[in-house]
């Protein structure tokens, strides 16, 4: 009876905390504008003396400089919690194609997943074929687009450092390391495994596996940025690197070690001398692309716990300027 009782009230906390979800209003401000006085505004416009930035959700980024686009991710399916746990998953081309409408994306010059695991990686072939994008990054995300019957010369599988150039963007995908979690989710998600065949769609959010994971450098004559999509870090990865705008995974740095978030931190973000610092994969990517982001629930993450961290280093640092982005919202990273 004990134990049975002990099953219940575990049932009960995890259920009341899975639909207790974090508030975005006390961080409205952030939305706004930077905690200090900005040096970016925000725009709609690229163009040859602007470079902006299109948020979408989880690390979905859009980088224009009016001539050439570039996207990091391309997730928009984002599959239901149930139908992760016990149904199969494929690209929704539909939902896809709304949404490039949505982003203006007439053309893309690259779709780059910064891992595969699903709400990385699933849609970006779909995205490739829609747009005649390159899908770039490991292996594994080379087999999720072969399994989605991505033409080989649309597919560009590179090394750490490999240099690419799309139009005036020099590309580079630095190795890193994915954020550590849960055993029963390394498992189900297989952590520091590789996607070796083409994938069979539908498929299993198991079917999915990490592939490695990267920071996304790009430079460009206007300025540099770094998109960083899981929260996990590998020391002195980014040595040498040196970009103003760094777009930051926090999905599960709430709940890590304050020693841990001081170190990704410092290895993410001061390392490579940001000034201006985005949070990005902060969303549930479980929740339907046509309502509002919503941060994750307080049974898997801690939300608030990452972003109480990441305003004291803002505000402890003159140098450094905070911005949140919400669906659809572009930011003027440089010109203007």
């Amino acid at each position: 009876m004990g134990l049975l009782l002990i099953l219940v009230v575990s049932v009960a906390t995890f259920f009341y905390q899975f639909n207790n979800l974090p508030s975005l209003i006390p961080y409205q401000a952030y939305f706004k504008g930077s905690i200090k006085p900005a040096s970016y505004s925000i725009s709609k416009k690229a163009g040859p003396q602007n470079l902006i930035a299109t948020y979408m959700g989880t690390s979905t980024i859009l980088i224009s400089d009016g001539q050439t686009a570039i996207m990091s991710d391309g997730f928009f399916t984002r599959p239901s919690f149930w139908d992760l746990l016990w149904g199969e998953i494929s690209p929704n081309k539909a939902l896809i194609k709304e949404a490039l409408l949505q982003m203006n994306v007439n053309n893309l010059a690259a779709v780059i997943p910064v891992h595969s695991h699903h709400d990385h990686a699933m849609d970006a072939p779909e995205v490739a074929l829609q747009t005649g994008a390159m899908l770039v990054g490991s292996e594994s995300s080379a087999n999720i687009g072969r399994g989605w019957g991505l033409a080989e010369k649309q597919i560009k599988v590179v090394t750490s450092q490999q240099p690419l150039q799309f139009g005036q963007f020099k590309v580079r995908l630095i190795t890193s390391e994915h954020a550590v979690a849960p055993e029963f989710i390394e498992k189900l998600t297989g952590a520091g495994q590789t996607l070796n065949q083409p994938m069979t769609f539908p498929a299993q959010l198991s079917d999915f596996k990490e592939g490695g994971s990267y920071s996304v450098f790009l430079e460009h004559p206007l300025g540099n940025v770094l998109i960083h999509g899981s929260a996990g870090f590998k020391k002195l990865a980014l040595e040498g690197v040196r970009a103003d705008v760094v777009f930051l995974g926090i999905a599960g740095l709430g709940i890590k070690t304050a020693s841990y978030q001081q170190e990704y931190f410092n290895e993410v973000v001061s390392r490579v001398g940001a000034t201006r610092v985005v949070p990005v994969h902060w969303d549930d990517f479980t929740h339907s692309f046509h309502e509002p982001l919503q941060p994750m629930s307080k049974a898997v993450d801690d939300f608030e716990g990452a972003m109480n961290f990441i305003i004291e280093k803002t505000q402890n640092d003159k140098a450094l300027s905070l911005h949140m982005m919400g669906k659809l919202d572009t930011l003027q990273l440089y010109g203007g």
